[in-house]
């Protein structure tokens, strides 16, 4: 059985759930909303039952939700104060990386004295990726709204001026710039933030095996970067695929999932063959990159299976 799991975000564009729509019939996301309503097009995914939240602990989350404001509030009171921005990254371990080191050493500042360090430091790490899981999310639904802004504020211009010029149509081109790649920012923080979270809402100790599935190249770049070796691999630059409209979609996640499982059990489903000649009509076409990897490196992604085997997959659209 394959799980698989978005990332490493918590919010989700339009652009991102027409991709996923189009190559997946269900996929999980971790919840930083601790249950709350989610915004569109999140919601209508999770209502239609493609979409379903892994809940995160709530005492966690709290304390994660009232650092996050904390800082949003010092922020706001201390906007262009280079100096206290420097205190702030010296003092706020979420902002550097992530090394054993460090966390102590923020632990040993604050106070904190433990008997056991070993486990004080993968608490304070998860309290501290939290913080920033909340703190992407919120930026990621600013970009979209502030994105959603221009759009309009470029569609009412276009309107005026095709007023004032006698047109009758508003140019095609207006209003279709493309929007900005979702994890552009942070992209290293934002997975080391994801995989720390997941490990320990016990995602990878379910039965099954986890596949994370990605629209951002950026993504899976850095992902790759520092997964290890691989033991298992597939590229197929053009698939034909459906959206959610189409009658043949239901076959098409199927043969999907099936690749996915092939590889799994050390298969590689042959890249050049059309895994969905005469199926349907008016597909259109996308990319699918699919690795397999013996754990990630020295974390180990599941209690019950230390090192276990776990994918990661990059989907896009080609047109």
């Amino acid at each position: 059985m394959i799980n698989f799991y978005f990332f490493p975000f918590t919010f989700m564009d339009a652009r991102q759930a027409k991709v996923l729509t189009c190559f997946f019939n269900h996929f999980k996301m971790l919840d930083v909303c601790d249950g709350a309503v989610l915004p569109e097009p999140m919601a209508g995914l999770e209502a239609q039952g493609q979409l379903s939240r892994v809940c995160l602990n709530k005492e966690k989350l709290v304390l994660a939700e009232q650092k996050a404001r904390a800082y949003l509030d010092w922020a706001a009171l201390h906007k262009g104060n280079e100096r206290n921005l420097r205190a702030l990254i010296r003092e706020n371990i979420f902002f550097k990386d992530d090394s054993g080191v460090a966390a102590i050493r923020a632990g040993i500042r604050k106070g904190i004295v433990s008997h056991e360090p070993v486990e004080t430091t993968l608490q304070t790490d998860n309290w501290d990726a939290l913080v920033f899981l909340k703190l992407a999310d919120l930026y990621d639904r600013e970009s979209q709204d502030i994105q959603a802004a221009l759009e309009t504020l470029d569609q009412e211009n276009a309107a005026l001026l095709a007023e004032l010029k006698g047109d009758g149509e508003i140019p095609l081109s207006v209003g279709q710039t493309q929007t900005p790649e979702p994890g552009q920012a942070m992209i290293e923080k934002r997975i080391r933030a994801w995989l720390t979270a997941a490990v320990d809402a016990q995602c990878f100790d379910q039965e099954g095996i986890p596949v994370l599935i990605t629209t951002s190249s950026g993504v899976m770049d850095e992902f790759l970067t520092g997964a290890g070796p691989e033991i298992n691999a597939l590229d197929i630059d053009s698939i034909k695929v459906h959206e959610k409209d189409c009658k043949c979609i239901e076959q098409q996640h199927f043969k999907i999932k099936e690749i996915i499982e092939q590889m799994a059990q050390g298969l590689t489903p042959d890249p050049e063959k059309d895994y969905f000649d005469g199926v349907g009509q008016d597909p259109v076409t996308g990319r699918i990159q699919i690795r397999f990897f013996s754990g990630l490196g020295d974390m180990n992604v599941t209690k019950k299976n230390p090192g276990g085997q776990i994918g990661v997959c990059l989907v896009t659209l080609n047109s």
